[in-house]
């Protein structure tokens, strides 16, 4: 009996440790040091302290009643270099509502006087996943001025991002990351801005160009062909190779351009370039095509090309895409994967 005892203890003391230890509570948080996208496959329950985000002014007028904890992830960071950061949470479930608050910690990174610098409670019914502006990706964006954002979606300009946050060199935060919609599914959580974690290299600077001092000996550079009509489709980009496959012939140099993911929604994440220029920055797919204008330069050919930003939970990102010049739609379908993408050659009569 006593042993039967002393099981049942450790099995319901292990339960709460692995609970725990899950980056489910600010004390175990996961640790990051670089600013890159970081992918939480499951968030389910909450740790072993479950008072340590309570009374949030954000959350106060939500079920949870200023609760903001529930099915949680906890991320730790320290700040190398000052200036604004920024990030983007991606559900893995697009109909999932994700809400969060930043802390700023004490130096000594005890999560016991941790201070709210950050609070957003924003989300709306499940059905609303697609359209409402206070669903999808979240998180702290240029542009923004708020820095709170209360439960529900009531106001005008209620929406799902924050302001950029200002930061320091040394100071130290914790981000709360909750799915206030279901246990399970996850999110992805990529870090921006020009603010640096400890493990970031900076850019090197180009060496300013001098100008050539002027002398009898200076020989003046022949004056460059006009471009030709036909462009050659860019061998690289981003360092991975482009393959063109399909042609397609448009009347119109404005072209409507939609985008949606042809299988499931994933977390795929895209940009989308015109010939070697991004055009289209960071387009989570989604089964709803979004829509986007893009002017042909001069020219009588050019390659529009998907890129992978972020393979959400499998890759490569296969992305259905809509070209339609006013007169007629053409739609295909182009794979970004992480060694080569898809392009398609567009021809303007």
């Amino acid at each position: 009996m006593r042993q039967q005892i002393s099981t049942l203890f450790f099995l319901l003391f292990f339960t709460t440790l692995l609970q725990a230890q899950n980056n489910a509570d600010c004390a175990t948080a996961m640790d990051i040091c670089e600013k890159k996208a970081y992918h939480i496959d499951h968030a389910s329950g909450e740790g072993a302290n479950r008072t340590e985000a309570d009374m949030m002014t954000c959350f106060l007028n939500s079920e949870n009643a200023g609760q903001a904890e529930e099915n949680s992830t906890w991320i730790k960071f320290e700040i190398a270099k000052g200036g604004q950061l920024t990030f983007a949470i991606t559900p893995h479930r697009v109909t999932d509502d994700i809400d969060w608050v930043v802390y700023r910690l004490a130096p000594s990174g005890d999560c016991a006087s941790k201070k709210v610098v950050r609070c957003m409670a924003a989300g709306d019914s499940e059905s609303l996943g697609l359209s409402s502006p206070c669903m999808g990706e979240t998180g702290l964006k240029w542009g923004e001025t708020d820095d709170s954002e209360n439960a529900g979606c009531s106001d005008p300009d209620d929406n799902a991002w924050l302001a950029p946050l200002k930061v320091s060199k040394g100071e130290k935060y914790v981000l709360l990351i909750s799915n206030v919609t279901s246990k399970g599914p996850g999110f992805s959580v990529r870090f921006g801005g020009t603010a640096m974690l400890p493990c970031d290299k900076e850019k090197e600077k180009e060496p300013k160009k001098t100008k050539p001092e002027v002398t009898a000996k200076t020989v003046k550079p022949p004056k460059k062909e006009a471009a030709s009509p036909v462009s050659a489709p860019p061998a690289i980009i981003g360092g991975r190779a482009v393959e063109v496959g399909d042609e397609l012939k448009v009347k119109s140099r404005t072209i409507k351009v939609k985008v949606w993911d042809s299988q499931v929604e994933d977390g795929d994440i895209i940009s989308i370039y015109l010939d070697d220029v991004k055009v289209i920055n960071r387009v989570y797919l989604r089964l709803k095509p979004q829509e986007f204008n893009i002017q042909l330069p001069p020219g009588k050919e050019h390659y529009l090309t998907v890129y992978a930003d972020d393979f959400g939970k499998a890759e490569p990102n296969s992305a259905k895409v809509s070209i339609n010049d006013g007169v007629s739609e053409q739609i295909i379908d182009l794979v970004a994967g992480r060694s080569k993408q898809e392009s398609v050659k567009i021809i303007a009569e």
